[in-house]
């Protein structure tokens, strides 16, 4: 019980990006469920995507039970940036968790893609006071994890060797952004973020992509005592 706040807020980020698609907006909602405990949260989708921009807006919050452990907690991630011969390359994403009635948190990256850098702003406003910092990333990554599975389609085909990929996306694993990914056929993808949070007996991740180029599903195994912790879309939403 004490791990499932970080389960479910932690992967619920992964389990809604949007993968390539025909349509210009797309808006989907996902539950999500832990083994025996049942529904833990509800997740929120948005992809806009015009000629030359886009943005992904994503909310997800805990229900139930998991909504008490996590003393109400909400997280919201945002995307924006250009479209780039048909590759969304972002100039800004941010993390911004919200917990009871008096602390938010949001981590924001701005991306510098001519020097090769991304700068990440801290801003926490709290009871014990507030913090603002901001720090140039050891690491530069052309992709944020929104737009990296945005992306995913054609990396596949002209980056990764027999479908297999090691990419670098800003969001992922903290310390060099590594994400590791092997395309299984039928829309079925292995992913490995090389996160903690990612505690499963394989540290994998099964998820799947419809034909529409969106995540329908995932699952993520044996995590921790406890069983599998499992995301299904209940409706998605296509305009052009």
């Amino acid at each position: 019980m004490v791990y499932m706040k970080t389960i479910i807020l932690g992967l619920m980020l992964l389990f809604t990006t949007l993968s390539a698609a025909p349509t210009r907006y797309i808006r989907a909602y996902y539950d999500i469920s832990y083994a025996i405990f049942g529904k833990i949260g509800e997740v929120e989708a948005t992809l806009e995507q015009h000629e030359k921009s886009y943005s992904i807006d994503i909310r997800a919050e805990a229900t139930g039970i998991a909504k008490l452990m996590s003393n109400q907690r909400i997280e919201k991630y945002h995307s924006e940036g250009s479209v780039v011969g048909g590759l969304l390359r972002p100039k800004r994403f941010s993390v911004t968790t919200l917990k009871g009635k008096y602390y938010k948190a949001t981590h924001s990256y701005l991306f510098d893609h001519q020097a090769k850098k991304v700068l990440h702003e801290t801003s926490i406003t709290q009871k014990e006071g507030d913090i603002q910092k901001e720090e140039v990333l050891e690491y530069y990554a052309k992709d944020d994890i929104l737009t990296l599975f945005f992306n995913l389609g054609e990396y596949l085909q002209n980056v990764c060797s027999s479908g297999i990929c090691s990419l670098v996306a800003v969001g992922a694993n903290e310390k060099d952004g590594k994400v590791d990914i092997r395309a299984l056929g039928g829309g079925n993808f292995k992913v490995i973020l090389h996160r903690r949070i990612f505690a499963s007996k394989q540290g994998e991740m099964s998820v799947h992509i419809n034909n529409k180029g969106v995540c329908d599903r995932a699952l993520l195994k044996d995590v921790v005592f406890f069983g599998d912790v499992k995301a299904k879309t209940t409706k998605i939403v296509y305009q052009k």
